[in-house]
């Protein structure tokens, strides 16, 4: 039976059952409201006053008092059907009207057969069906139905290339006991090929010995398929299309300019060209002058978290680097000034044609191309630049100046950018250049525990970070460096941690060199040099020399003095007198050798 042209008053009356069940629906959650918000775009526009609405709401049961008010208005079933449909309430509707067909009225993509999405971004997909009883929604992507997605709108988060592929939407219906389905349209979802970018170039400039090995290497940041093709000049070379070239036997005929492109559909894009020169000269002695190691671990930060594991980190490395007969020297929480002065002074004891081994674990970053490791004083995250940090390129203008045979540098901190909205001053800063005389006779290996752009981790309930306490294992092996730290890497990329710590080296020569060659000079020549630095001149003291170089009253800053005392000579210390409050406040007395 029809009730369409009936009144509400009556269809209550005729119909109680199903009046509570749409009393109740209409409670639940508030629908009723959804009713009052169609009355004022209905096309005869009702507004019922606010108080009288807030009174609604209040009450025990709000439908029936809407109920009522749509019954003084002498408002038909009909009518109340428009309302419903109105207010998208159709699991009502589906109560009091008879069954309407399956209809798709909004296909996925519209007419689009194919969309594109940028990676991480969403996909957003909507399908939207008519019916009666209302109809329900299932998303297929690839045939397979995907959980959860029973919405007319499709949405998928970080968009990668596993999402790629054919989406459609089924909707469906029970009458009765029958079931009715309909299948939208189909449409592909690929992913859109992101521009690439090096975020690590070879060096502009490569002063390389004739018969030397060169690796060029890059490293591309692009989660969309691209390619790479090396460059000589404006020639192509062919069968180079890996991120790394490989000059073996160096001669005249290499010298020159390299490129690498990286392109995909997108676009391409160029490195910096990279300028080989060959240099010809004697050939040096196989033999290091020296092995020196200089371990810095930071972890008391006052701007920034602090580290759990770098100090426990060089001490393990100070024990596999004395293993391997070098003159170690460890120290912890320097500032920037106390880092400056020591690598000063650390170049200065340092012999030429040695081999050196530096390593900073700390919190780090990179920017311009450059590595950069912060002191412990350094800035908060919205001030620091990049003149408070220490910069890899810094020790190897200082190890090219001072002829050193090896420098291997191992950077273990962060190699993330900074961000531009906590700090953008230190965008607007320019990139430190250091410029020194080339010398082809040094080979420099740097070493770094995780890709740009990446992070390093630290276990906190863990003794040792995860880089160190892995490479450590590898480090002592009668094999040339790079080989072990090769494969070290190698071993590391079957860790899970490798998702988002790839670790990650370049080479400038030095592909045979090994950390267990023997050194010329014995640990006593080096602590020679080192005795200058450390001792004072007890024989000097009348002279008040601590008194003139060190005035402690008018230090503006920490001042760190080491006072070595022997066995072989008296020392007169009654005339050295630094004050008690010196004594008690500063506390610089530690490990006094007697």
């Amino acid at each position: 039976m029809n009730f369409d042209q009936y009144l509400l008053e009556d269809y209550k009356t005729l119909q109680p059952q199903l009046y509570r069940g749409i009393v109740d629906l209409l409670n639940d959650n508030d629908s009723w409201k959804l009713i009052v918000s169609a009355l004022t775009q209905y096309r005869i526009k009702i507004c019922l006053p606010v108080h009288k609405v807030k009174k609604m709401e209040m009450g025990h049961s709000p439908a029936e008092e809407l109920f009522d008010e749509l019954i003084i208005r002498a408002c038909t079933l009909q009518h109340f059907k428009e309302l419903l449909r109105f207010a998208s309430l159709t699991n009502i509707l589906a109560l009091i009207s008879e069954p309407e067909p399956l209809d798709i009225v909004k296909q996925p993509g519209e007419d689009d057969e194919v969309v594109y999405v940028c990676f991480n971004d969403e996909l957003c997909l909507e399908c939207e069906a008519v019916g009666l009883p209302p109809p329900k929604y299932q998303w297929y992507h690839d045939n397979i139905a995907l959980e959860k997605q029973t919405n007319s709108n499709l949405r998928l988060l970080n968009f990668s290339f596993e999402n790629e592929g054919d989406y459609y939407c089924t909707v469906s219906h029970y009458i009765g006991d029958n079931l009715y389905e309909v299948t939208s349209h189909s449409i592909t979802a690929y992913l859109m090929d992101a521009q690439p970018e090096f975020v690590q170039q070879p060096p502009t400039e490569i002063i390389a010995r004739a018969g030397a090995d060169i690796n060029l290497i890059v490293q591309v940041a692009c989660n969309s398929r691209y390619s790479l093709q090396w460059m000589f000049g404006n020639l192509l070379l062919p069968g180079e299309t890996n991120a790394v070239l490989v000059i073996k036997n160096v001669s005249k005929e290499h010298a020159g300019k390299y490129r690498c492109v990286a392109k995909n559909a997108s676009g391409e894009v160029f490195t910096m060209p990279s300028a080989l020169k060959v240099e010809y000269e004697a050939v040096r002695p196989k033999q290091p002058t020296a092995k020196i190691a200089l371990l810095i671990a930071n972890e008391k930060y006052e701007n920034y978290p602090h580290l759990s594991t770098p100090v426990n980190d060089v001490i393990l490395l100070n024990e596999k680097l004395t293993q391997l007969k070098f003159r170690v020297i460890t120290l912890m929480n320097l500032t920037r000034n106390e880092m400056i002065n020591t690598i000063n002074w650390f170049f200065q004891i340092t012999p030429p044609g040695s081999y050196v081994f530096i390593c900073f674990i700390a919190h780090g970053f990179m920017l311009s191309n450059n590595k950069f490791i912060m002191p412990v004083d350094c800035p908060d995250v919205a001030e620091y630049k990049m003149a408070d940090c220490i910069c890899d390129e810094l020790l190897v203008m200082k190890a090219k100046e001072n002829k050193l045979k090896l420098l291997v540098m191992l950077f273990d901190a962060c190699l993330k950018v900074p961000c531009s909205e906590e700090n953008p001053h230190i965008f607007e800063e320019r990139a430190p250049g250091y410029l020194y005389q080339p010398y082809a006779g040094c080979h420099v290996v740097k070493i770094f525990s995780t890709a740009s752009h990446q992070s390093a981790y630290e276990d906190p309930k863990s003794v040792h970070g995860f880089y160190v306490e892995h490479i450590a294992k590898y480090i002592t092996r009668d094999y040339p460096i790079i080989s072990n730290f090769l494969l070290a890497h190698e071993d590391f990329g079957k860790k899970k941690l490798n998702k988002v710590q790839t670790p990650c080296l370049t080479v400038d020569g030095g592909h045979k060199i090994k950390f267990t060659d023997e050194a010329c000079v014995s640990d006593l020549s080096i602590a020679e040099r080192e005795s200058p630095v450390f001792v004072f001149d007890f024989k000097k003291y009348k002279e008040g020399l601590i008194l003139n170089i060190f005035d402690l009253q008018k230090a503006k800053s920490d001042l760190y003095i080491t006072i070595l005392f022997g066995n072989s000579e008296n020392k007169d210390t009654a005339i050295v007198d630094l004050g008690l409050p010196l004594f008690a406040t500063a506390k610089v007395w530690y490990d006094l050798i007697r």
